[in-house]
Protein backbone atom coordinates (compact mmCIF):
# COMPACT_ATOMS: atom_id res chain seq x y z
CA UNK A 1 0.00 0.00 0.00
CA UNK A 2 1.26 3.52 -0.92
CA UNK A 3 0.37 6.72 1.14
CA UNK A 4 1.02 10.03 -0.05
CA UNK A 5 3.51 11.93 2.43
CA UNK A 6 3.99 15.58 3.01
CA UNK A 7 6.96 16.86 4.40
CA UNK A 8 7.32 19.88 6.60
CA UNK A 9 9.33 22.66 4.95
CA UNK A 10 8.37 20.77 1.17
CA UNK A 11 5.36 21.77 -0.48
CA UNK A 12 5.44 18.53 -2.69
CA UNK A 13 3.52 15.78 -2.09
CA UNK A 14 5.80 12.65 -2.18
CA UNK A 15 4.80 8.96 -1.24
CA UNK A 16 6.00 6.98 1.64
CA UNK A 17 5.92 3.32 1.49
CA UNK A 18 5.25 0.47 4.29
CA UNK A 19 8.87 -0.40 4.08
CA UNK A 20 9.53 3.52 5.37
CA UNK A 21 11.32 4.46 2.01
CA UNK A 22 10.35 7.74 0.50
CA UNK A 23 10.02 7.47 -3.34
CA UNK A 24 10.67 10.91 -4.81
CA UNK A 25 9.81 10.44 -8.65
CA UNK A 26 11.38 12.81 -10.71
CA UNK A 27 12.02 14.33 -14.55
CA UNK A 28 15.40 15.59 -16.20
CA UNK A 29 15.16 17.74 -18.68
CA UNK A 30 16.40 16.75 -22.34
CA UNK A 31 18.24 19.97 -22.65
CA UNK A 32 20.04 18.76 -19.56
CA UNK A 33 21.14 14.98 -20.70
CA UNK A 34 24.94 16.31 -20.69
CA UNK A 35 24.20 16.81 -16.87
CA UNK A 36 21.92 14.10 -16.20
CA UNK A 37 24.80 11.58 -14.72
CA UNK A 38 26.01 14.34 -12.63
CA UNK A 39 22.64 14.89 -11.25
CA UNK A 40 21.89 11.39 -10.46
CA UNK A 41 25.19 11.04 -8.48
CA UNK A 42 24.19 13.77 -6.47
CA UNK A 43 21.02 11.81 -6.19
CA UNK A 44 22.47 8.85 -5.11
CA UNK A 45 24.41 11.15 -2.70
CA UNK A 46 21.43 11.66 -0.79
CA UNK A 47 20.10 8.53 -0.90
CA UNK A 48 22.88 6.73 1.17
CA UNK A 49 22.49 8.98 4.07
CA UNK A 50 18.61 8.82 4.09
CA UNK A 51 15.72 6.54 3.79
CA UNK A 52 14.84 9.05 0.26
CA UNK A 53 15.16 7.17 -3.01
CA UNK A 54 14.79 9.32 -6.60
CA UNK A 55 13.04 7.36 -9.10
CA UNK A 56 12.70 8.25 -12.47
CA UNK A 57 8.20 9.32 -13.03
CA UNK A 58 6.14 7.99 -14.48
CA UNK A 59 4.20 8.60 -16.84
CA UNK A 60 0.68 8.92 -14.54
CA UNK A 61 2.04 10.34 -11.92
CA UNK A 62 1.79 14.12 -11.62
CA UNK A 63 3.35 15.23 -8.64
CA UNK A 64 6.70 14.83 -9.27
CA UNK A 65 10.52 16.87 -9.15
CA UNK A 66 10.74 18.52 -11.77
CA UNK A 67 14.63 19.47 -13.08
CA UNK A 68 15.12 22.09 -15.73
CA UNK A 69 17.54 24.40 -17.19
CA UNK A 70 17.79 28.28 -17.66
CA UNK A 71 16.24 29.96 -14.73
CA UNK A 72 18.68 29.57 -11.34
CA UNK A 73 17.40 28.00 -8.69
CA UNK A 74 14.67 26.10 -6.71
CA UNK A 75 10.89 27.01 -7.03
CA UNK A 76 9.07 25.34 -4.73
CA UNK A 77 5.79 24.52 -6.15
CA UNK A 78 3.04 25.02 -9.92
CA UNK A 79 -0.35 25.88 -9.42
CA UNK A 80 -1.00 22.70 -8.24
CA UNK A 81 0.69 22.71 -5.42
CA UNK A 82 2.80 19.65 -5.77
CA UNK A 83 5.57 20.25 -8.93
CA UNK A 84 8.83 21.28 -7.55
CA UNK A 85 11.05 22.56 -9.80
CA UNK A 86 14.49 22.83 -9.64
CA UNK A 87 16.30 25.12 -12.69
CA UNK A 88 19.70 25.34 -13.41
CA UNK A 89 21.55 28.08 -15.51
CA UNK A 90 24.38 26.36 -17.64
CA UNK A 91 27.49 26.79 -15.41
CA UNK A 92 25.57 25.80 -12.71
CA UNK A 93 24.45 22.15 -14.14
CA UNK A 94 27.91 21.16 -14.09
CA UNK A 95 28.18 21.94 -10.74
CA UNK A 96 28.10 19.16 -8.55
CA UNK A 97 28.30 21.46 -5.52
CA UNK A 98 25.26 23.31 -6.60
CA UNK A 99 22.76 20.82 -8.14
CA UNK A 100 23.13 18.84 -4.43
CA UNK A 101 22.52 22.14 -2.87
CA UNK A 102 19.06 22.67 -4.87
CA UNK A 103 18.42 19.00 -4.16
CA UNK A 104 18.38 19.45 0.05
CA UNK A 105 16.15 22.56 -1.34
CA UNK A 106 13.65 20.15 -2.85
CA UNK A 107 13.76 18.20 0.74
CA UNK A 108 12.95 20.99 2.44
CA UNK A 109 16.34 22.43 3.94
CA UNK A 110 16.69 25.87 3.99
CA UNK A 111 20.03 27.80 3.89
CA UNK A 112 22.15 27.59 6.92
CA UNK A 113 22.57 31.29 6.82
CA UNK A 114 18.82 32.16 7.19
CA UNK A 115 18.28 30.05 10.40
CA UNK A 116 16.65 31.93 13.48
CA UNK A 117 20.05 31.95 15.48
CA UNK A 118 22.00 33.40 12.86
CA UNK A 119 22.57 36.38 14.50
CA UNK A 120 24.37 34.83 17.16
CA UNK A 121 27.33 33.98 14.96
CA UNK A 122 27.68 35.57 11.69
CA UNK A 123 27.99 39.38 10.24
CA UNK A 124 25.94 39.66 7.40
CA UNK A 125 27.21 43.54 5.55
CA UNK A 126 23.90 44.25 4.17
CA UNK A 127 26.09 47.00 2.32
CA UNK A 128 28.52 44.49 0.44
CA UNK A 129 24.78 42.76 -1.05
CA UNK A 130 23.17 42.86 -4.71
CA UNK A 131 20.17 45.02 -3.84
CA UNK A 132 18.69 42.73 -6.43
CA UNK A 133 19.29 39.37 -3.99
CA UNK A 134 19.09 40.88 -0.31
CA UNK A 135 16.42 38.32 -0.30
CA UNK A 136 18.83 35.26 -0.43
CA UNK A 137 19.68 36.47 3.41
CA UNK A 138 16.48 36.96 4.83
CA UNK A 139 15.67 35.53 8.38
CA UNK A 140 13.47 32.22 9.19
CA UNK A 141 11.45 31.82 12.22
CA UNK A 142 12.05 29.46 14.57
CA UNK A 143 8.76 28.11 13.59
CA UNK A 144 9.73 27.83 9.83
CA UNK A 145 13.39 26.31 10.24
CA UNK A 146 13.00 22.42 11.18
CA UNK A 147 16.54 22.16 12.68
CA UNK A 148 16.77 24.50 15.81
CA UNK A 149 18.23 22.33 18.04
CA UNK A 150 20.93 21.53 15.59
CA UNK A 151 24.30 23.70 16.22
CA UNK A 152 25.52 26.10 12.88
CA UNK A 153 27.03 24.18 10.41
CA UNK A 154 29.53 26.18 8.76
CA UNK A 155 30.29 23.45 6.68
CA UNK A 156 27.20 22.45 5.18
CA UNK A 157 26.15 22.47 1.56
CA UNK A 158 23.43 24.67 2.39
CA UNK A 159 25.76 27.70 3.61
CA UNK A 160 26.47 30.14 1.35
CA UNK A 161 30.37 31.21 1.30
CA UNK A 162 31.36 34.28 2.31
CA UNK A 163 31.75 36.71 -1.19
CA UNK A 164 27.94 35.22 -2.17
CA UNK A 165 26.11 38.16 -4.41
CA UNK A 166 28.51 41.10 -3.23
CA UNK A 167 28.28 43.40 -5.02
CA UNK A 168 31.66 45.29 -5.03
CA UNK A 169 34.11 42.19 -4.09
CA UNK A 170 33.83 42.67 -0.35
CA UNK A 171 32.77 39.54 1.40
CA UNK A 172 28.50 39.44 2.51
CA UNK A 173 28.56 36.54 5.40
CA UNK A 174 31.43 35.98 8.12
CA UNK A 175 31.86 34.06 11.08
CA UNK A 176 31.42 36.41 14.48
CA UNK A 177 34.73 34.35 15.54
CA UNK A 178 36.38 35.85 12.00
CA UNK A 179 35.83 32.95 10.13
CA UNK A 180 35.48 33.25 6.32
CA UNK A 181 33.21 30.55 4.68
CA UNK A 182 34.18 28.35 1.91
CA UNK A 183 32.56 27.21 -0.96
CA UNK A 184 31.48 23.74 0.21
CA UNK A 185 31.23 21.28 -2.20
CA UNK A 186 29.88 18.32 -0.20
CA UNK A 187 27.23 17.37 2.66
CA UNK A 188 28.77 18.13 6.14
CA UNK A 189 28.38 15.56 8.80
CA UNK A 190 25.34 17.21 10.18
CA UNK A 191 23.35 17.29 6.99
CA UNK A 192 24.13 13.78 6.53
CA UNK A 193 22.69 13.62 10.32
CA UNK A 194 19.68 15.49 9.91
CA UNK A 195 19.56 13.53 6.43
CA UNK A 196 18.67 10.60 7.91
CA UNK A 197 16.25 11.66 10.20
CA UNK A 198 13.81 12.80 7.21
Amino acid sequence: MVRKYRYRGNLCEWYEKKSNVKEIPYEIHYSLDYSSRLIENAMEVIEKYSRIVFVPRKSDQQCYLKIIKNYPGYCPEEDNGCFPIISLVNNQSKRFEVILHELMHSLGFHHEHSRPDRNLYLWIFWDNIDPDSLSQFRMLSYDDYQWNDFEMDYQSIMMYPSLSYSKNGHITIAGKDGQFICQNIRLSFLDKIKLSLL
